[in-house]
């Protein structure tokens, strides 16, 4: 997050000079170290944020210390790994804007997160729908952006017999989670080819880069060369195409 620092203004000198202060230093240039971090809520004028420097996946906790990220992506678009609550693997959905310094993330569920700057890095604070964004907030925990693996967060895969799709949680902390019988936990970590998926009932997941974006290939298990024709679908992260939400 890139902090901005305006010098003080012409007519304030001025007035020094006038009664017979010492003339302030005239300002220098801009440093080319880093930009020190400021106060949460600092005004709107003084601080700015640099977008290029928030777009990513950051990682966070909930109030009971379970891990989960935000990722936010180029277009507006929000997505959380939370799967705790009715949406399970589907994750959140929202969309995010910067504002007096910090990031500000709209949830479908009514929820407001936000992400901002501190002496010792950066903080994600939680507020309860309806509440003041400049009041106290419900949750706070250190949040930290990720160096981008490409494949954390919330996947559609194949299409189910009744229409709906087949969604994957993947966080960071390499634990997943499936929509899969009402909630299905395994775990994941990078391959070779992409993000391999294992479930307790024996199959795998593989999530890898296709001619036409991504795909997801399912077999049973310890290796695909020893399991019966494997499943092929298309994979999309979601947060990469447009969604809609109803608040």
């Amino acid at each position: 997050m890139m902090i901005r620092l305006f010098p003080l203004a012409w007519p304030l000198a001025a007035a020094l000079a006038l009664c017979g202060c010492p003339k302030p230093p005239a300002p220098t240039s801009a440093s080319t170290s880093a930009p020190p971090t400021s106060a949460v809520q600092a005004p709107k004028e003084s601080v700015a944020v640099d977008v290029a420097t928030v777009v990513g996946t950051w990682a966070t906790a909930d109030e009971q210390g379970q891990p989960f990220e935000i990722v936010l992506f180029p277009g507006g678009q929000a997505v959380s790994t939370w799967t705790k609550g009715p949406a399970g693997a589907h994750g959140g959905r929202g969309f995010w804007r910067t504002e007096s310094g910090r990031v500000l993330v709209f949830f479908q569920d009514g929820w407001t997160d936000e992400i901002s700057a501190n002496a010792g890095g950066h903080i994600h604070r939680r507020f309860e729908g309806g509440a003041d964004l400049g009041g106290k907030w419900k949750t706070e925990s250190s949040a930290r952006k990720l160096d981008g693996d490409g494949f954390t967060g919330i996947w559609k895969l194949n299409k189910e017999p009744d229409g709906s799709y087949l969604y994957v949680a993947l966080q960071s902390s390499g634990r997943a989670f499936s929509t899969i019988g009402g909630g299905t936990e395994g775990k994941w970590a990078l391959a070779k080819d992409g993000a391999l998926c294992s479930w307790s009932d024996g199959w795998n997941d593989l999530i890898s880069p296709s001619q036409d974006g991504y795909q997801k290939r399912s077999w049973v298990g310890p290796t695909e060369q020893n399991a019966t024709p494997p499943d092929i679908s298309p994979a999309v992260r979601v947060g990469t195409e447009p969604f809609s939400i109803t608040p």
